[in-house]
């Protein structure tokens, strides 16, 4: 009863919204248009959609075939869209209700406002306009749809809130609003922040520095300085790059005592970092059950012709981002308005971030530019910005101030209260900030290259830190870190927050970007690690703190011993690396250490302890039991990897608890992977950067060796008394689809896979062998069905066969 009540309410509300079946346009004042549904007797695109349901547009110009896009991707993604617009916007609780309001603050704060997107949207080119207007426009064309009463269409996740609203309340319908050119243009930039690994103010690594430099400096007044150092590097030399490294020099990595000073007089940071990541926790964990956190990683690889078994220069692009449900992007492909393009697709953005045409193919993995700083400001500098309504579905509207400072949002307090000002205030600078929309530019530059110098010309617009590699039909390789990493006053240190004093401004420039074509080595390739040795760390992300042990040596490994390679030994290189695993997501992290670890074993070996090391050291480096034949499907992890990975965290406890623990900082909350680096480099009297305090200290005074021996010995006695030596009878685990709605829908056998793939061959004519997937499936439509009854499209799941056992499919070639 209540049900059919809804439904009437519903079709009241459209018929008063839109009559006569006229449709719904945006225009960018922000109003709302209704044109009279007026259109030509014959359209001038066409799409159509392949067995796995990926959408083919052609014909039509550039106008015609962004509006298809847009019609296209709504039809398949638009409940998907509209949390994504909502998150970019801060509009949740819009549609989701009270809970959302926290996250709402947060992210009104550190969006646009409306004036600023109109400005973005007046400095596009007329190319990117007609793309940005044409896009929204198609959203609007599927939207309009429901409005005119074709409710069986609209997706199931609106009837069930409305369905909600009128058993709980307000009674309120729930339809798909109409999208605005504001609403994409923060979809691009919600999308870029998400892979920039400072683009979020989820990374707070400034911040957490400033409390260690605090904690470290109370308990160890005359070690501090050397136990940063070794803790925060700047710059490894001997860290893996993307692009072959020159010589190594010793870069300066020492802690400026007055800066340090300065730091230690200041408020308690931790105070700071534990709000903000308070704020960040809840957000990532919201956006995370609404299946719309936008997560990072990639690997990929470009090989020469002159390490191909045909001759013929290959790519392989694999971008890491999660596994939502649906998945975070879509494949798709346009032939009309002056393009010929395929590839991947984020909804809500109108482009090809990834692709592929007939003269080139390019991929991007997450890069390391260092693009953010936070200023501790004093209370005076933040100034009002502006007001900000957050309308509630069920509740009342909560108006908020947005300060800023000269350098950015204000993000801690937050919202800022200038009738309460704290002792100081902080302050996010973002280098990209107002520079993100010319992502729309890039995605155009991209598809309608016709060498290698028009392709940079994209990558120098492009306003996010990414690693680029590119093939191309004329035989080229190349390699480009695209981003705006800005030089900094000297005397800055970037791995600190600065004091907004005057004297710690950005210059205005820029790093050069790194760029390198047909290297002599044959290949580029990698794992979101270092793209040259010169290029220092992104100091506010700790998955960016490069040194030696990194995940991407297992890349470099292969590609640097094998020659003729075929097209399936470049597309099967993916499954290698993915069923590898360690504390850094993957890689091998035993191999870093073997030597130091069997030598201590040898110079006081035990029957056990022998027995361990000779059970690593037949070990193929493999998480996954069995072998490559078990690497696609296998249900167990290697009791070498079970083992090796207890040995080495537990080496790392005893080595580094006891200087966290006396500093009052909890170990747990200790980064592994870059607490690893510096055991390596502890452990190599030859490293580039030498180790400035011991480590191996007692410094809890519990009668553990003081040598890295001794303390390799004793992680190993702990580990065999407490696992043995197996079986151990490790599941491999797995990958988990979850649905917010339907909840467990599908898994996958776990390996450190790539959301996305595509693998490509070119010769001198073109693409001679395409072949791509993604998880689950092209649609992320769930409709009601006669009776009330989801109904899932069957391209929800339409690419699993391929996406399960690591088998990616043939894409059409351009004709």
């Amino acid at each position: 009863m209540k049900a059919s009540v809804w439904k009437l309410s519903l079709l009241i509300v459209a018929v008063a919204v839109v009559a006569s079946g006229q449709a719904i346009q945006s225009n960018h004042s922000g109003m709302i248009a209704v044109s009279d549904g007026q259109s030509a007797t014959e359209d001038p695109v066409t799409t159509t959609r392949d067995g796995q349901g990926i959408w083919f547009i052609t014909g039509g110009d550039l106008y015609d075939v962004y509006e298809a896009m847009g019609y296209a991707v709504a039809t398949d993604r638009l409940w998907q869209m509209d949390i994504f617009r909502r998150q970019g916007r801060g509009r949740l609780s819009e549609l989701l209700g009270p809970g959302m309001i926290p996250s709402d603050v947060f992210l009104r704060t550190i969006d646009y406002s409306d004036d600023e997107y109109a400005q973005a949207y007046d400095n596009l080119s007329a190319d990117a306009l007609t793309v940005l207007t044409a896009y929204t426009a198609g959203v609007n064309r599927r939207v309009s749809e429901f409005y005119a009463g074709d409710w069986m269409q609209m997706p199931y996740e609106y009837w069930l809130l409305g369905l909600q609203s009128v058993l709980l309340g307000p009674g309120l319908p729930v339809l798909p609003a109409p999208w605005h050119v504001n609403d994409i243009m923060a979809t691009v930039v919600l999308t870029l922040r998400g892979f920039d690994p400072e683009g979020q103010i989820g990374p707070l690594g400034q911040l957490d520095n400033a409390g260690l430099v605090q904690a470290l400096g109370a308990a160890y007044p005359t070690e501090y300085g050397p136990m940063f150092q070794d803790l925060r590097w700047i710059n490894d030399p001997d860290a893996q790059t993307m692009i072959p490294s020159g010589a190594k020099s010793t870069p300066n990595q020492s802690l400026d005592p007055a800066i340090a000073q300065e730091i230690m007089s200041l408020p308690d940071f931790s105070e700071v970092t534990d709000r903000l990541r308070s704020r960040t926790t809840t957000l990532n964990q919201q956006m995370e059950d609404l299946n719309a956190r936008v997560k990072m990683g990639s690997y990929a690889w470009a090989i020469s012709g002159d390490r191909t078994a045909t001759g013929n220069p290959m790519l392989y692009s694999g971008p890491q981002m999660g596994f939502s449900t649906p998945s975070i992007i879509q494949e798709g492909s346009i032939r009309g308005g002056g393009l010929e393009v395929s590839g991947m697709a984020f909804p809500g953005t109108p482009g090809f971030p990834i692709g592929r045409t007939p003269h080139h193919a390019w991929s991007m993995q997450v890069g390391h530019a260092h693009t953010v700083d936070f200023y501790i400001e004093a209370p005076q500098s933040a100034a009002l910005n502006r007001m900000e309504t957050i309308k509630v579905f069920g509740g009342d509207d909560v108006v908020i101030p947005i300060f800023r400072s000269s350098h950015g949002p204000i993000v801690d307090p937050m919202p800022f209260d200038p009738t309460n000002p704290p002792a100081m205030a902080v302050a996010w600078a973002y280098s990209h900030w107002e520079r993100e929309i010319e992502a729309i530019e890039t995605m155009l530059l991209f598809a309608r290259a016709e060498s290698i110098a028009e392709f940079d010309a994209g990558v120098e617009l492009f306003p996010v830190s990414q690693h680029t590699t590119y093939v191309d039909r004329d035989g080229n390789i190349a390699y480009w870190m695209s981003g705006w990493d800005p030089i900094r006053a000297e005397g800055v240190d970037p791995r600190l927050p600065s004091i907004a004093d005057g004297t710690t401004e950005w210059t205005g420039e820029r790093r050069a970007r790194v760029h390198d074509s047909n290297t002599a080595q044959g290949w580029y390739g990698g794992w979101n690690n270092k793209s040259a040795a010169d290029y220092d760390n992104a100091t506010n992300s700790y998955s960016y703190y490069l040194g030696i042990a990194h995940r991407a040596r297992v890349v470099e490994d292969y590609l640097s011993t094998h020659d003729e390679l075929t097209f399936e030994e470049v597309r099967d290189l993916a499954l290698n690396i993915a069923t590898t695993d360690s504390f850094g997501s993957g890689g091998n992290t035993w191999s870093y250490v073997a030597d130091d670890f069997s030598a201590a074993v040898a110079a006081d070996p035990t029957a056990d302890r022998q027995a361990a090391v000779d059970m690593l050291q037949a070990w193929d480096g493999h998480f996954v039991a069995g072998g490559p034949g078990e690497w696609r499907m296998g249900t167990q992890r290697a009791d070498a990897w079970v083992l090796q990975d207890a040995w080495i965290k537990e080496v790392l406890r005893l080595t580094f608890e006891d200087e966290f623990t006396t500093a009052g900082l909890d170990y747990s909350d200790q980064r592994t992977y870059v607490n690893f680096n510096v055991l390596l480099r502890a452990l190599d009297p030859a490293s580039t950067i030498p180790i400035f305090y011991d480590w191996f200290q007692d410094k809890s005074g519990s009668g553990k060796p003081t040598t890295a021996e001794g303390l390799i010995i004793l992680a190993l006695d702990n580990v065999l008394a407490d696992m043995g030596l197996g079986p151990y009878g490790a599941e491999r685990g797995w990958i988990t689809y979850t649905h917010q709605v339907f909840g467990q829908m599908w898994q996958t056998p776990l390996s450190s896979r790539s959301t996305y793939a595509q693998c490509l061959e070119y010769d001198s004519n073109g693409p001679v062998r395409i072949e791509t997937m993604f998880p689950l499936g092209e649609s992320g439509s769930v409709l009601p069905d006669a009776y009330g009854q989801a109904d899932i499209n069957p391209h929800f799941f339409s690419m699993i066969p391929a996406f399960d056992p690591f088998m990616p499919r043939p894409f059409p070639l351009f004709d």
